[in-house]
């Protein structure tokens, strides 16, 4: 079920993807997928898992975008279109998310090089927990909630893929009083009105 999270004051702090500056927006790594790309159009997740299982098996790809930082999760955009995203994160002990959707985008996840964990938010059942090592993977579409941690390696990498691109995500909360809350926000951002004043949202809603 859904964590109550001691200590916590606000949504900032639990943000999937976030920015030291506002000033500092995602340029992708590679101008093109080649065969990896199965059509245009959006993707399905079992999709977006190939694609997601495809990068992570081309070391060439993704190595050059895996950071070991003990003070931040790192997060590179390998690929971006009009209909989906792809990107390399690193995690280090201590790093993980919150309980999140990702909002209208369906995903595609596959280990790259060590392990992380993964946990599903279920309504009256038992959450399901599983480890992600490398070459395996998981997809899901709207409205998959899951939270993902690091276990092993310094770091470990995955590939997460989204179509749409994942502008917004969905976190979830639970209030000491027992209570859960939501919260829908834009992705890569630790201080919207930063962002808001940058122009990096601009149009942002026009993707979907």
């Amino acid at each position: 079920m859904i964590e109550n999270d001691a200590g916590f004051d606000g949504w900032e702090e639990y943000d999937l993807l976030t920015m030291e500056t506002a000033s500092a927006l995602f340029v992708p790594a590679v101008a093109s997928l080649g065969e990896l790309l199965p059509h245009d159009g959006l993707l399905s997740p079992e999709e977006l898992e190939a694609i997601a299982c495809g990068i992570a098996s081309q070391t060439e790809l993704w190595h050059p975008l895996a950071h070991t930082d003990t003070q931040h999760r790192r997060y590179e955009l390998i690929y971006e279109d009009e209909r989906m995203d792809a990107w390399v994160l690193s995690w280090m002990p201590g790093q993980g998310t919150g309980f999140h959707d990702h909002y209208i985008s369906s995903v595609g996840l596959c280990g790259a090089r060590g392990v992380v964990r993964e946990d599903m938010l279920r309504y009256g059942a038992e959450d399901v927990t599983m480890d992600l090592g490398s070459g395996d993977s998981r997809c899901g579409g709207p409205g998959y909630i899951h939270r993902v941690t690091h276990s092993e390696g310094s770091p470990a990498v995955t590939i997460h893929v989204y179509s749409p691109r994942l502008d917004w995500v969905g976190q979830y909360r639970l209030a000491e009083d027992g209570s859960s809350a939501a919260r829908c926000g834009p992705v890569a951002t630790s201080s919207p009105s930063k962002l808001v004043a940058a122009g990096a949202l601009e149009h942002v809603l026009e993707r979907f």
